[in-house]
């Protein structure tokens, strides 16, 4: 049916209050309108046509909200109202359509496969990275291992130095503590005393003979030993210490009441050991 037909069979059989209209069609159990339900309806006057594919429509009324068919329900068959392009002319866009579509997926194939080449250059320049920096750091680890063994080395070696000087310092101390705890012996000055008291004397009697320019007394005889407690020991000691150093004897020899108590004093020893020379003389 053409347009002019459509129209005339629609605008005939008009309902009292449509004032638009709607194309139907049924496919499979299922009901499609033209224009859709949630679009405006067709007009009637002036006469619309909806632009749909060629086939066998319906005609539902519509009066405001209202939507209806008639009785005798409208059927108009729309043929083709544009321009129908066949298959043999379609065949060459399909083929540069598909010849597009599979240079399209080659492109995207080869992007995707320079994409995991970089992906896998990447991961091997990372893994290279990582290695070159696990070979520098054991390197580096041996190195310090190194420095800090030869460090240990050294401090070992020099606490044993210390430790062996402190060894010998604690035997060097241990030594000089015996020694201090056992001193050694006095001299036994009664031997001392007894064997100079000749000479002692002598040398006294040579002192007055030249002070008074008179003949040397002679002494003969060893002087018997004294012992430390008797007082003719005592006296001895006081006499033979003016001789002990030479500042002793020069402050004695200077000091004139000093050199006449000294004197006195060898007297006596001298008069002590005559008078007991005397009984074994006798004898």
């Amino acid at each position: 049916m053409t347009t002019d037909e459509i129209a005339k069979l629609v605008t005939s059989n008009v309902p009292a209050g449509a004032k638009a209209y709607r194309l139907v069609q049924e496919r499979a159990g299922c009901l499609y309108y033209v224009p859709s339900q949630d679009a405006p309806p067709l007009c009637l006057s002036p006469f619309e046509l909806g632009g749909v594919p060629p086939g066998v429509y319906g005609v539902l009324f519509v009066d405001g909200a209202k939507e209806f068919v008639l009785k005798t329900p409208i059927n108009v068959v729309v043929e083709s109202l544009f321009p129908v392009v066949h298959a043999s002319a379609a065949a060459p866009l399909a083929m540069e359509a598909a010849e597009v579509g599979h240079s399209l997926e080659i492109e995207k194939l080869n992007a995707d496969t320079l994409m995991v080449r970089g992906g896998a250059q990447a991961f091997n320049d990372n893994l290279a990275f990582y290695a070159n920096f696990q070979r520098a750091l054991g390197l580096h680890s041996a190195a310090s291992l190194r420095i800090e063994n030869e460090r240990i080395e050294l401090m070992a070696k020099s606490v044993r130095t210390m430790l062996a000087t402190q060894a010998e310092m604690h035997e060097a101390s241990r030594q000089q503590l015996e020694k201090n705890k056992t001193p050694p012996p006095p001299p036994n000055w009664e031997n001392i005393v007894a064997a100079g008291a000749p000479a002692l004397a002598a040398m006294y009697t040579a002192t007055i003979a030249a002070i008074t320019k008179t003949a040397p007394v002679k002494v003969s005889g060893t002087a018997e030993p004294l012992a430390p407690e008797s007082e003719k020991l005592k006296v001895i000691y006081e006499a033979l210490g003016n001789f002990s150093s030479k500042e002793r004897l020069e402050a004695m020899l200077k000091d004139e009441r000093k050199l006449k108590e000294w004197m006195k004093m060898v007297q006596g020893l001298i008069k002590d050991e005559a008078a007991d020379q005397e009984p074994t003389d006798a004898e």
